[in-house]
């Protein structure tokens, strides 16, 4: 599960519904670079809804009080969501392996990590809205009905 679908969990958008069938699909999987992911994503959207949009404003502000409580926020809705519905996390694949998938199939350093992640551990579906996957052979895309009508 990357992190466009565990963010369209926490927040609706038009893109909950297609990311609730996920979790119809077992055994959910994420990987510890898509926690990171949602949280630092959860973090800017509580920022946001403060009037803060700039990422370096957000920056300065974790160090204030508030942005301690925008942390802890971030981390249980996350956190919470992960155990609530039974996600196993897997451990990031190692750096040299990231970085031979990042090569082969031209992917951002998080996006091969989740690759690289999911190949060690014989993992082939992803729940993702997130198109830069879309030209890995071999991995199948979910929820089904969402790539479909792409």
């Amino acid at each position: 599960m990357d992190s466009s679908v565990i963010v369209n969990l926490i927040v609706e958008t038009e893109l909950t519904e297609f990311a609730e069938k996920v979790l119809e699909d077992t055994p959910l999987l994420t990987s510890e670079t898509v926690v990171d992911e949602s949280v630092y994503v959860i973090i800017r959207k509580l920022f946001s809804l403060k009037g803060v949009k700039n990422r370096f404003e957000v920056k300065k502000r974790l160090h204030t009080p508030e942005g301690q409580e925008v942390i802890d926020e971030a981390i249980e809705l996350v956190m919470g969501l992960i155990e609530e519905v039974d996600v196993a996390i897997l451990t990031d694949a190692d750096v040299y392996i990231t970085i031979a998938t990042m090569k082969k199939y031209s992917l951002l350093p998080h996006d091969a990590r989740i690759v690289a992640t999911m190949l060690q551990n014989g993992v082939k579906r992803l729940a993702t809205f997130d198109d830069d996957f879309r030209p890995i052979p071999g991995l199948v895309l979910l929820p089904k009905d969402y790539w479909d009508s792409r």
